[in-house]
């Protein structure tokens, strides 16, 4: 099966080359070495890995129609990240169809992986990727966005599939049709932008699964100061999730400081991530925070090391011991655009 949708992928490259007004492929490949404490005797975990391997071929059919889509190879597996097809009308209003970014949280759907300010997202946006049950922050719909004000006013409206990867495929040879967590979940987001270097806003989804009977909401704010080598950021992010009468609510915060001087830039993010309401979580945790310390070294415009050590802390029940899990990592990093 992976075969054969890798060998369709290529095949539909190939097409979109010849009917499209031109093809230009971007990617990345980002491989890590980390060294991480646990709790297992004296058997710390360390080693090498290609964490992120991907290549993204678009461009246009048209001046207003544009097309993209991306495959991956994360952590050793492949899968299609994002297809789709852009029509633009007006600066206030175009129409995105196919898989693509969330209109959510701006660490998670908005901050490419090849931008990140740390080598990994915060803790409470990697959980609620999980939470609103979406594939690496997207999910198969459409959207309408657009802009006001000049620029000064953004917006996004998006229905989707209440799990990513959910599959309808009615059928007129089938008496029943084919489904899989039938259901719709709806993404809006605000954004304001009174000035270049300082951008704020919110956003809201809710989904929900018909087959489970399960429900998922979600909603953020966050506030950004970007300004030469100044890198100030501030986001909360809450939600909800339910199957049944089972409810757990969860939110998390995190705060990003960095400054830049020539090639390196120094930077801290310290976050927390509250999985069950103040109840602990499988884990036994009530509450996790991290510190996480790091320099970013931009050696070209396509090739950049990071080096972070990340002090975590749970918040444990009384009966349970304290989890060694600090972690230091290296990543190199090599973006391209052609």
């Amino acid at each position: 099966m992976k075969r054969f949708c890798i060998i369709f992928i290529f095949f539909s490259i190939i097409v979109f080359s010849l009917k499209a007004e031109g093809i230009k492929f971007k990617g990345l490949a980002q491989t890590w070495f980390s060294a991480a404490d646990q709790n297992l005797d004296n058997n710390d975990a360390y080693g090498f890995t290609i964490r992120r391997l991907r290549l993204k071929p678009y461009g246009s059919f048209s001046k207003d129609i544009k097309w993209g889509f991306q495959v991956a190879w994360d952590k050793q597996i492949a899968k299609l990240l994002d297809i789709y097809i852009d029509f633009l009308f007006t600066k206030r209003f175009n129409l995105k169809i196919g898989k693509f970014a969330a209109p959510g949280a701006m660490s998670g759907t908005l901050t490419s992986s090849g931008k990140l300010d740390l080598i990994e997202r915060p803790m409470i946006t990697q959980m609620w990727n999980v939470n609103t049950a979406l594939d690496s922050y997207r999910a198969f719909g459409a959207q309408v966005y657009g802009e006001f004000l000049t620029g000064k006013l953004y917006y996004e409206l998006m229905i989707s599939n209440a799990e990513t990867n959910a599959i309808f495929t009615p059928s007129i040879k089938n008496t029943y049709y084919i489904h899989k967590n039938n259901g719709l979940a709806f993404w809006a987001r605000l954004e304001v932008r009174p000035m270049d270097d300082l951008r704020f806003g919110g956003f809201l989804g809710n989904g929900k699964e018909k087959d489970t009977d399960t429900d998922m909401s979600s909603y953020g704010a966050h506030i950004f100061y970007l300004k030469n080598k100044i890198n100030l950021k501030l986001e909360y992010i809450a939600g909800e999730y339910s199957t049944g009468d089972l409810k757990t609510k969860y939110d998390g915060v995190y705060a990003v400081a960095g400054y830049k001087i020539r090639k390196f830039e120094s930077i801290i993010r310290y976050g927390f991530y509250t999985p069950n309401d103040g109840e602990v979580d499988r884990n036994g945790v009530k509450k996790y925070r991290d510190i996480s310390l790091g320099v970013n070294y931009f050696y070209s415009k396509t090739i950049k090391f990071q080096a972070n050590y990340v002090i975590r802390g749970e918040s444990m029940t009384s009966d349970l011991d304290k989890i060694d899990n600090n972690i230091f990592y290296i990543n190199c990093q090599y973006s391209f655009n052609y």
